[in-house]
């Protein structure tokens, strides 16, 4: 290579040094480099030119040598003040890629060196490549500098088109995600004021808002509100509705009569019709739409007037006076505050849906429970209705297990059936799992105890005896929602087919054997067949219990719902024929919409 290079050029020299670092030979790379540098081999001197250095600081730079690479491209830059400053990029970000925390102050030195070089020629690209590694870093104060550099610069926020808005908002989010407290949420908020143009001020105010919410700070919601005032931006809907949330979670009595205060004068505007509210839309269209919305607003109203006015009301506020009202037991106001919100021609939501529910389930009155989910989902003729989540299907379960544990309202027409209720979860759940939030809605039915979703389906077919239901429902929620049954939930099949096993008997034989102690025989005699089922498994699998340490979460689970399957089936056969139970268990999955399923390792005829 020596005598080949004699003459080689500058441009070949560095095509072939960065060859060998890009093939994963980096030490080689960086080693001859040196050698060159240093004119310590045969070939011609490049130590001194550009581009020899320009791939050297690179190289160093990607190979996790910040100070080596620091050094070679202030020595560049020393030689060749004018050279493309691109290199500091690289540079910065294996300062910025460090543990050290001494790399991360140099870094800003890199940053601040490239503005002075070239700060005319900066790109929003070169600047976010600076605003990503100081992130990276999680080093907020320069992070926000260069966000501040971005805009005073002409580079962001340049106008108020909604992808021009999409970028601003972007790279604001990730500086609100940087902030560890509200004391730095305040920083961010601070500068964004001051930075951006008014038209942002209302969706800043929100975050900050949204800020003072999680971290339980009523005193620095105060502060923001009194913010907004000083600067002469009125609060609107949203930042009210996010300081009586901020209000009503401290629990705190005078903090929740303001807050109950406020909500009422808000839902009274509401009730008046308010002039120049804000559309739903999202945040980049309500941020473009807002010089439009303000002169619309001060054309109808003076600025004496909006500025003494409080904002009306929306669904929100609603939802958070309905909730916290229902909580206090205090049914009248939330039929009143329904009855207003009809009025007002607001749509209801799924939260507001949930509140009312919930409300008449504590109230006893079961069928209006399903009759308002039927009536909000299904919506009138025209608009779309309301989607709901997973607690509006977990509050209906709830709802039909209380309703089927009371005598005056087992036998109501009204409610639905449990294989009806589990339709209806299947169907849900169809429209939801194709969303890229299903994970959200599959949580919210789920609860934070999955074992409680398990026993409550159970119970709700244990009233109705449909030991079929419950098959099908336990394998439901396995396939479904990937809960598993519970410790619990043998225990209450167990009891479950103790009465089954009475299913043909009169009133009087049950409340004979019931009180003379013979449902208790049952029971553990079930129990032991349960235990003997267990053991033939073990015997037939050759799994001991040293082995369940090896097998995943879902492999346990599926092997207790195998076994649960096999019980069930066992019980059945009791009563009915083999191919008559595997009949019923077959209707069973197809009134829930899943004919296709799966029920268990053996069938009927093969179980004992």
């Amino acid at each position: 290579m020596a005598e080949c290079g004699k003459h080689e050029p500058v441009g070949r020299r560095i095509q072939y040094l960065y060859g060998v670092f890009s093939h994963g030979h980096e030490e080689q790379a960086l080693r001859e480099w040196e050698q060159d540098h240093a004119g310590a081999n045969k070939l011609p001197r490049h130590d001194y030119k550009p581009e020899h250095l320009d791939v050297g600081a690179r190289m160093f730079a990607l190979h996790g040598c910040p100070d080596r690479a620091r050094e070679i491209m202030e020595e560049l830059f020393q030689l060749y003040p004018t050279w493309n400053s691109s290199i500091a990029k690289a540079v910065f970000r294996a300062h910025t890629k460090s543990a050290s925390v001494g790399h991360h102050d140099l870094a800003e030195g890199i940053y601040k060196g490239h503005k002075q070089r070239s700060s005319k020629e900066m790109t929003l690209q070169d600047y976010d490549a600076y605003f990503v590694g100081f992130l990276e870093a999680r080093h907020l104060p320069n992070a926000m500098a260069v966000f501040h550099d971005m805009v005073r610069q002409g580079r962001l926020a340049t106008s108020l088109y909604p992808a021009e808005i999409e970028k601003v908002l972007a790279r604001l989010h990730k500086l609100y995600r940087l902030g560890k407290d509200i004391v730095e949420i305040n920083d961010i908020g601070l500068e964004a004021i001051e930075l951006l143009p008014e038209a942002y001020h209302s969706h800043v105010y929100g975050h900050w808002m949204r800020a003072a919410l999680g971290s339980s700070a009523p005193e620095a919601s105060v502060e923001v509100l009194q913010f907004m005032v000083n600067r002469d931006f009125h609060p609107q809907t949203v930042h009210c509705n996010l300081f009586l949330k901020v209000l009503f979670r401290t629990k705190d009595t005078p903090h929740v009569l303001k807050a109950e205060d406020l909500g009422w004068r808000m839902i009274e505007n509401a009730r008046k019709a308010p002039i120049g509210k804000l559309p739903h839309a999202p945040a980049s269209e309500l941020i473009s739409q807002w010089p439009k919305w303000i002169h619309e607003r001060q054309m109808l109203m003076s600025n004496k007037e909006i500025a003494g006015k409080l904002p009306s009301a929306n669904v929100t506020t609603f939802a958070l006076m309905m909730r916290h009202h229902a909580a206090k037991l205090q049914w009248e106001h939330v039929d009143y505050l329904a009855r207003q919100l009809k009025e007002s021609g607001l749509h209801s939501n799924t939260e507001i849906m949930n509140i009312l529910m919930d409300n008449k389930c504590r109230q006893g009155k079961f069928s209006e429970v399903w009759e308002i989910y039927r009536s909000l989902t299904d919506g009138p003729e025209g608009s779309p209705g309301v989607f709901p989540d997973g607690a509006s299907i977990r509050c209906l379960w709830k709802t039909l297990r209380l309703a089927l544990g009371d005598f005056a309202t087992r036998d109501d027409p009204d409610l639905p059936r449990p294989r009806e209720l589990l339709a209806e979860t299947v169907q849900w759940w169809t429209r939801c799992r194709s969303r890229p939030d299903a994970e959200r809605f599959r949580m919210g039915l789920a609860g934070p105890d999955h074992g409680a979703l398990s026993s409550l389906m159970l119970h709700c077919f244990s009233y109705s005896k449909d030991l079929a239901g419950s098959l099908v429902s336990l394998h439901i929620l396995r396939k479904h929602f990937l809960i598993f049954p519970s410790d619990t939930v043998a225990e209450v099949l167990q009891k479950h087919a103790a009465w089954v096993d009475l299913q043909r008997s009169t009133p009087q034989e049950r409340s004979h054997f019931n009180r003379t102690g013979a449902h208790q025989q049952t029971l553990d005699k079930l129990g032991r067949i349960y235990y003997i089922l267990e053991e033939q498994r073990k015997q037939r699998t050759g799994i001991a219990e040293e082995d369940y340490n090896r097998l995943s979460d879902e492999e346990i689970g599926d092997i207790g719902l195998n076994l649960l399957s096999e019980f069930v089936r066992v019980v059945m056969k009791r009563s009915y024929p083999p191919e008559e139970v595997e009949v019923m268990i077959n209707q069973a999955k197809d009134e829930a919409g899943v004919p296709e399923m799966s029920t268990g390792d053996m069938d009927a005829f093969q179980v004992a």
